[in-house]
């Protein structure tokens, strides 16, 4: 029998969830929560692919029965799911389920409803869904799945069980990112700053993070070094590449991550290096500084991160932080 995808990201849940179904206690409402590429989806088919399936054995779908073949071709007729189109779920979807919920299923007495971006459901949309994930019916299972808890209204997390996707192992990671076309030399940056998969391709888009790292380790040689070219770099090299919040705040945390690991290199500390492939390079840059200067350049980098959360622009904040970062390193 085939291993399916969520075996092999979160094999302990769902083990867990195996045992819970064995002994007939799983609750109608769950809310799944983890990055993109840990496993939610994965998971939910799963659960579904486990209450619809005509022969399970041994604890495991046998993926081969009519019902299954349905389920994994998403042709499933009660098997409801829904998703964000766009920044959230829209109040036509939120009337469409709550339709749904008051119908029995269609081919026997189980339906499953599975809503991705849980967090993307608005206030009013999420409070009219509650009377139906607090009671919903005999033989109604509903998964909800969410890249952050935080994020979803306290009513929805109280009325569901709550389950949190385990890490991936680094293989696990490595794997997923080299699939989503991120080169070897970039793939530790990237889980310097997030475990989804999802985000890390969007920076993959046009090169984007290639270059943002390019200039990045470009702007760290010349501030170490006291070159002022770094102050011009930021409106000629910086400002072109970052457009949107996200992007600006990204460029900050590879600025804030590379003087993170020049600290670790200057004190000879044990810690992870994510700038691994440039590492010759800092090393380098770093010869006429001391670890007090290089702990207050990384000080100011981790600071200055904020200041773009306080409506002050990506480039004040940048070259702020780059003349802060060469007075402190007795440049200026």
């Amino acid at each position: 029998m085939p291993e399916l995808k969520a075996e092999k990201l979160q094999p302990t849940i769902l083990h867990r969830f195996q045992q819970v179904i064995a002994h007939h206690e799983l609750a109608h409402a769950y809310l799944l929560v983890g990055p993109d590429g840990a496993g939610k989806q994965e998971l939910a088919q799963w659960l579904t692919l486990m209450l619809f399936c005509r022969h399970v054995t041994d604890g495991r779908p046998d993926l081969t029965c009519p019902e299954c073949q349905r389920v994994l071709s998403g042709n499933h007729p009660d098997v409801v799911v829904a998703k964000a189109e766009g920044r959230q779920i829209k109040v036509d979807q939120v009337r469409h389920l709550k339709a749904e919920f008051t119908k029995s299923g269609m081919e026997g007495q189980r339906k499953v409803f599975i809503i991705e971006d849980a967090d993307k459901l608005t206030t009013g949309a999420a409070n009219s869904l509650l009377k139906f994930i607090e009671e919903p019916g005999p033989g109604i299972y509903i998964f909800m799945l969410s890249n952050n808890k935080n994020a979803v209204l306290p009513t929805i997390q109280s009325r569901t069980q709550i389950v949190e996707m385990q890490p991936l192992s680094p293989d696990s990671l490595a794997q997923q990112l080299t699939t989503a076309g991120v080169p070897q030399e970039l793939q530790p940056i990237v889980t310097g700053l997030t475990d989804s998969v999802t985000e890390a391709q969007s920076w993959m888009q046009d090169d984007w993070l290639k270059q943002v790292v390019a200039n990045i380790v470009r702007w760290f040689k010349e501030t170490a070094t006291g070159n002022l070219e770094s102050f011009v770099d930021i409106q000629e090299s910086f400002v072109p590449l970052v457009s949107g919040h996200d992007r600006e705040a990204t460029c900050l945390d590879l600025m804030s991550l590379i003087w993170r690991d020049a600290l670790v290199i200057a004190s000879h500390a044990d810690g992870r290096l994510y700038y691994q492939h440039y590492q010759s390079t800092l090393q380098a840059a770093l010869r006429q500084l001391s670890v007090d200067q290089v702990l207050a350049a990384s000080h100011i980098a981790l600071t200055s991160r904020k200041l773009l959360d306080q409506n002050i622009s990506f480039q004040n904040v940048a070259e702020q932080e780059t003349l802060r970062i060469l007075k402190e390193t007795a440049h200026l």
